[in-house]
């Protein structure tokens, strides 16, 4: 037999809705000479005997028991937020006939009714400054501390009568649990211990928190009491079909339910039973929990308070309506004091000064830090095995390691000797390399002055040019000499100390130097940078630890083989360009030669093999000598189509110096030739 009789449900809806419709419907039009009230409170005067009738049209019941009108507000409307818990009980018993009767004392004025989630409800009502509020006793306590709202009226039960409240007419709001009729081992809450529970699944604060402050009274903790609770979408018919079907041994439902059931006969009341009655529970109906205030009428300080008074001049000159009214005795004490010994609500944060709350509400950063801690103990264990193995193997590792670094040493001094050998030879081959381009440019300064000897009629011109070709020879012995002592130098292992040098300067010599003494002539563009300008006074120092003459050596042998690679194009050019990158100072010379096959750009990087037919293939490696000499780098690039680019890369010299003078050095070259 199926106790909980479905074909009922719509009975309950209509047993609730009968009673208002049929006062909305039936009674008849004020008299002419019913009294007029005047509100001193609010202004305008209203027709309390016409409230208190609750004289309404036919066509102001929605069926969707919500009020159309939902536009933004204007001056003057009524703006309610209803809290929506899934059931219109109380709107039908109290705020519809509320909203009707705001329409008939105010037909200028508009109702407009937002229907709010209960999570959430405070939020919203406190962001969007909505004035008025009808909410459950705990929402709107959450009202009151998030958003400052003020209880105005509760909606309480009144007598059966009809003449006068009940005894504590403020509570109520409570809940009942009920069990199977057969079941005659559950009756106490003490024989509840330990079952299972249907109850409602709704987050506004109710029956289940009553429930729970009720065994917190009585020394139980309502955490570990009930073995387990299943949560239903509703009360009817879900938590009582759960009890009788047997999912769970008790059911929790709200106030006067079970009661209300009874007499319109939509349950069997053989099937079940109410359990764990407190006795002494004001009222008709029987209650498992304490009685709190259930409904509530607040409003927020953003109210005009000429609205304030006059919705609560309507709500309590409204007459009863199926046994509840709006009263005016709005005490939260209780409801509070629950919530903050049950950590709800704007009490949450409670959780936090106990220890076991606090692991609750982090109770997902605990297990991961437990899951961590576990992985880092593995990791410590598999680390520590792994590490006594892995040491074993590098005391193996290290003594091979000594035993190949002892011979390494052995293979080292012996490639020093054969390398002391070749530096020698080097070094020769330098002394014969670059002392060819001096000697030619002596014999022909040697075979002008002979011309001009043999025509015996100088002129001041002739005198001039004589000379200059004097002064040139001078420079040329110059560097015959410096270059000299310079192998000898390398021959004995010694040289001069670098000093900072002028890099700009020495490539503005070099530059002149190729293209006076140069047989393949191309233009040498410089690109103006950082350090060299288009015109040579504009030039910036940029000063590098050398040596003068070396890093003028270096330049030119890259200039020259440049100009020889692009000499064989009619429209053949060299490009040299200084600039300073980082902390060092970049040398580009570029040509837009021929491109070299793969293996003749691999002999730009390789010793004794020359890309040129009368080349020795020795001054790339001089370059290079000198390069690392500097703690320099040189490379060279081969560009998408044609020509190559030789960058060097000096250090900057942040030091005092600030170069060496080209004339200096000069001076200094010829002090050292002459000793």
């Amino acid at each position: 037999m199926f106790h909980l009789r479905r074909p009922g449900a719509p009975r309950f809806a209509a047993a609730l809705l009968a009673p208002l419709l049929a006062m909305l419907l039936t009674a008849g039009p004020a008299s002419a000479d019913s009294g007029v009230t005047p509100d001193i409170v609010s202004g305008p005067s209203i027709n309390l005997n016409v409230v208190r009738s609750m004289q309404y049209r036919e066509d102001s019941v929605e069926p969707d028991l919500m009020p159309a009108d939902a536009s933004a507000a204007e001056p003057g409307d009524f703006v309610f937020a209803m809290e929506e818990t899934g059931r219109n009980e109380v709107y039908l018993r109290t705020f519809m006939p509320l909203v009707e009767a705001l329409k008939i004392a105010f037909p200028e004025r508009r109702v407009i009714v937002r229907r709010i989630p209960s999570r959430g409800f405070a939020e919203v009502v406190r962001t969007e400054k909505i004035p008025f509020a009808v909410a459950t006793a705990g929402t709107m306590v959450t009202l009151m501390d998030e958003a400052a709202a003020l209880p105005l009226a509760a909606c309480e039960r009144f007598g059966s009568d009809g003449e006068g409240p009940d005894e504590d007419a403020s509570g109520a709001a409570g809940g009942l649990l009920v069990v199977k009729a057969e079941r005659d081992d559950l009756g106490s809450l003490e024989s509840l211990k330990g079952a299972r529970i249907a109850v409602e699944s709704s987050v506004s604060f109710g029956p289940w928190q009553w429930l729970a402050g009720r065994l917190l009274s009585e020394g139980l903790d309502p955490e570990k009491f009930f073995s387990s609770a299943v949560w239903r979408p509703h009360d009817l018919p879900e938590v009582l079909n759960t009890v009788y079907t047997g999912g769970a041994e008790a059911g929790l439902i709200s106030l006067c339910t079970y009661e209300r059931l009874v007499v319109e006969g939509s349950i069997d009341p053989t099937a079940f039973r109410p359990a764990a009655v407190l006795e002494g529970t004001p009222g008709a109906c029987r209650s498992s929990t304490p009685v709190f205030v259930d409904w509530t009428l607040g409003y927020l300080p953003t109210a005009e308070s000429s609205a304030v008074r006059r919705v609560a001049a309507v709500a309590f000159s409204m007459p009863a309506i199926d046994g509840w009214r709006w009263g005016t005795r709005v005490d939260l004490s209780a409801v509070r004091n629950l919530m903050e010994a049950l950590h709800w609500g704007p009490y949450a944060y409670l959780d936090e000064q106990t220890v076991m709350g606090f692991v609750r509400r982090h109770a997902q950063f605990f297990i991961f830090f437990a899951i961590l801690f576990c992985f880092v103990t593995f990791h410590a264990v598999r680390s520590r095995y792994l590490v006594r193995v892995r040491t074993r193997d590098l005391v193996a590792a290290l003594a091979e390691r000594d035993r190949m670094e002892e011979a390494a040493r052995v293979s080292r001094e012996q490639l020093s000797a054969v390398e002391r050998v070749g530096l020698l030879s080097q070094m020769s081959s330098m002394f014969a390399h670059e002392l060819k381009q001096p000697l030619s440019s002596l014999s022909n300064y040697i075979g002008g002055l002979k011309l001009w000897n043999s025509r015996r009629n100088a002129t001041d011109a002739d005198r001039e040019l004589a000379a200059g070709a004097l002064n040139a020879m001078a420079e040329e012995t110059a560097r015959i000499t410096s270059i000299v002592n310079r192998v000898r130098g390398y021959a004995k292992r010694s040289t001069e100390p670098l000093k900072p040098v002028d890099w700009t300067a020495v490539i503005r010599r070099a530059v002149m130097i190729v293209m006076r003494h140069d047989t393949r002539r191309v233009p040498i563009l410089v690109a103006p940078g950082a350090c060299l300008a288009a015109d040579e006074a504009d030039d910036r120092v940029s000063t590098v630890l050398g040596d003068a003459l070396e890093l003028e050596l270096l330049t030119i042998n890259l200039i020259r083989n440049a100009a020889h690679a692009s000499s064989e194009r009619s429209d053949g050019f060299v490009s040299v360009s200084l600039a300073r990158e980082d902390s060092g100072f970049v040398l580009h010379v570029t040509d837009n030669g021929p491109k070299l096959t793969p293996e003749g750009f691999a002999r730009l990087t390789g010793y004794g093999d020359s890309v040129k037919q009368e080349g020795l293939g020795i001054g790339l490696s001089i370059c290079r000598g000198i390069a690392d000499r500097h703690g320099g780098v040189l490379r060279f690039y081969q560009l998408p189509t044609e020509g190559i680019c030789a960058e060097v890369v000096i250090e900057a010299y942040e030091g005092d110096g600030t170069g060496t003078d080209t004339e200096e050095a000069d001076d200094a070259r010829k002090g050292e030739n002459d000793k």
